[in-house]
This record gives C-alpha cells, structure tokens and sequence, in this order.
C-alpha cells in the first residue's frame, strides 16, 4: 500500500478503516465546498460525509499528491447522495481530471454508491486535479471519496502512457463481490470486481485458480475471482453479454477488453476440451482454449465500438467439446486527457499523509496493548 491516498471527502478527523487503510480528510487537498454528514451512517464509512460544492465560480477541484515520477496510477472517485441536502434532488455533474471532461456523474435515483474509476499514467507532475462542474441548475455537484493507487507493476501492458483509460466494467461471474481485504488480501491494487450477474441459459460452476508461482498472470486476478465462473447449460448455447457505453462520449469509441478464463479442477473426460470463440459486436476476435489448473487472460485492443451497446457472445469452437465458459471481463474506453504539467509541490502534502498513516498504526497498537 505504499503510496495509497484514500481520501474521505468531507470527514472531519483521519480514520484507519477495516482493512487498515489510513482514510484522510481532505481539508489540504481542496480549498472550495462545505463539509456534510448524510442523514444515515452508511456501511462504507466513506459514503456517510460529502462534500458539495455550491458555488459555481469556484474551481471545485482537489489537488492530489502524487509521486514526481513517472507512473501508472488507478484513480477512483466515489459518489453517494444520501439525500445529504434533505432536498431528494438527484443531481448530475460533470466530473474532470485536469482541464479535460472525464465523465458525467448521474445520481438520479440510485440507491447505492456510485464509482468512476481511470487508469491514468502521469509523467512526473507531482500532482493531479479532480474536478466537479454544474451543468443544471440548482443541482449542485458533491463528491464522497477519492481514491489514488500507484500501479508499482505492469498491469495492463497494452495501454499506452499518453492517454487515459476509464473503467467501464469489472465483472467477477459466479462470484460475489471482491475489494482489498487487508494486508493478507489476494486483490492487491484495490480494484473492485463488482458481481455479475447469471446470464440467461448459464450456471455457476466452480472452477480451479491458477496455483502455479510463475508466471503470474496477466494483471493479477485474484484467486477469489478466479475460483468460480459462469457456463453455458449446453454446447449449443452461447454466452451472451452486453456492456453499455458512457452516453456521455463520442462515438466510436476505442475499447480495451479483458477476458479472463479457468477451467474446473476436473473435465467430464480425459479427451475432452473447451474451445471458445469471442465474438464483439458480431464479429470474431479471438479463440482461447481453457486448460485446467491455469489462468488465461486475452486482451483485446483496441477495438473500435459504437454505443449505446456492445454485445459480447461466446460460442464453443466447432473442435470445442464442452460449454462456453468465463471467471472475469474487465472493459475500459480509451480518453484522451492532458499529461500533468504541475510541479512537485504537493510532496509535503503526501508526506505528510504518509506519517499520519504511522501515526495512527502506533495509536491503534497502544491502545490494544493497554486492554
């Protein structure tokens, strides 16, 4: 977790969370917005403060620290309304990295917290501005949580550093839900992989993680993503799935897909074997085999789409014995964002987060040794 910045917006006191995540206020990271508590306590901690920012002259930007090198970073921004305003006024935004349009924050009606999350490689600037900005009036732009990881390894090495690769999906088939657990957790750059849902004509099956050592694949997925996938109930039958596409961004778009498949820890027969065609959009892409006890990862970029809908079908080869099967599918769309042109300025910032972050370990150890 070196370098982790997990910022609870609009909190008043530092907090070390479950998974011993330092989250800090963010009252040296912005100089705009007001800081409220939603009516009721959430189960994520951090979605139970916001901070909203009323005044439309202002820049409503967080400067974040960042490490003057140059890096791959994951960037998460968290929203959860919570009826904070007592208004029941849903409200959508725009939500910018630098001077660039990232993405439309829409709350309307949504129950539960909301992430738009980047991969973002920056060269050296030290620092990186997140912003809100109204586009209707009388709905007022607030944020709950950011979230800065630095990707010390080469995930996703098909990305080009120049430009900027924002999160659409993430899905773990078969599987619930898998975030950061600790220090122990088998997903180690706080990715969340949301839970998918069983498609039409599919089961859940158990499947068998890779167990070898080296090499390791391809973007680390987690064993707990790994051991559980979803199957087509027969041969004949493909996988069906769609992926919607920000409405917000111009079409065509450029996609990066990822495919990750497992095999079960047995096959029916000895001579059988699992043989998938990926089709985007009708159009084949690629054929991957399963082996057991191996994780296979294909990536496929780019690939140009067209919204507001992409389908995705898999389909047993013609050589292909068993059913269409898969564990995980990550998508992204390619954005074009400016490269950080600030200086280190804001390490005193990060220095100084880090040494909260010590600090409050050491509190939390003394207080268990005086019980």
């Amino acid at each position: 977790t070196i370098g982790w910045l997990n910022v609870d917006c609009g909190s008043d006191v530092p907090r070390i969370g479950p998974n011993l995540l330092l989250w800090g206020t963010d009252e040296d990271l912005t100089k705009f917005g007001i800081n409220k508590r939603v009516p009721e306590r959430q189960t994520l901690e951090e979605m139970s403060t916001v901070r909203f920012f009323p005044n439309q002259a202002d820049q409503n930007c967080y400067t974040l620290p960042l490490f003057a090198q140059t890096l791959r970073y994951l960037i998460r921004a968290g929203f959860y309304y919570g009826n904070y305003d007592g208004l029941s006024n849903f409200p959508t935004f725009d939500l910018y990295i630098y001077n660039k349009k990232w993405s439309t924050v829409n709350t309307s009606s949504i129950g539960r917290p909301i992430y738009f999350e980047a991969l973002h490689a920056t060269h050296g600037s030290g620092s990186i501005n997140v912003c809100m900005r109204q586009i209707r009036k009388n709905e007022i732009p607030f944020i709950s949580s950011l979230e800065i990881v630095p990707l010390w390894v080469n995930l996703y090495p098909q990305m080009e550093s120049n430009f900027t690769f924002s999160l659409i999906n993430r899905i773990n088939y078969g599987g619930n839900e898998v975030r950061y657990s600790g220090i122990l957790s088998e997903e180690k750059y706080n990715r969340i992989w949301t839970q998918g849902a069983v498609p039409p004509n599919c089961i859940v099956v158990p499947t068998l993680p890779d167990s070898t050592a080296f090499p390791i694949p391809e973007n680390e997925p987690p064993n707990s993503v790994m051991s559980e996938s979803i199957a087509s109930s027969n041969t004949s039958t493909p996988i069906i799935l769609s992926v919607d596409l920000p409405t917000n961004q111009v079409t065509p778009q450029t996609a990066y897909f990822v495919f990750y498949f497992t095999e079960q820890a047995k096959r029916p027969s000895s001579n059988d074997t699992r043989i998938i065609d990926i089709y985007i959009d009708g159009r084949k892409r690629y054929t991957v085999a399963a082996e057991v006890n191996k994780c296979k990862v294909v990536t496929l970029y780019p690939v140009s789409v067209v919204g507001p809908k992409v389908n995705i079908t898999l389909v047993p080869a013609n050589s292909s014995t068993l059913a269409a099967m898969i564990s995980a599918m990550e998508v992204f769309s390619r954005i074009d964002l400016d490269p950080a042109h600030g200086n280190n300025t804001t390490g005193g910032t990060q220095n100084r987060l880090i040494s909260s972050y010590f600090i409050l370990i050491l509190a939390v150890i003394a207080l268990i040794n005086t019980q």
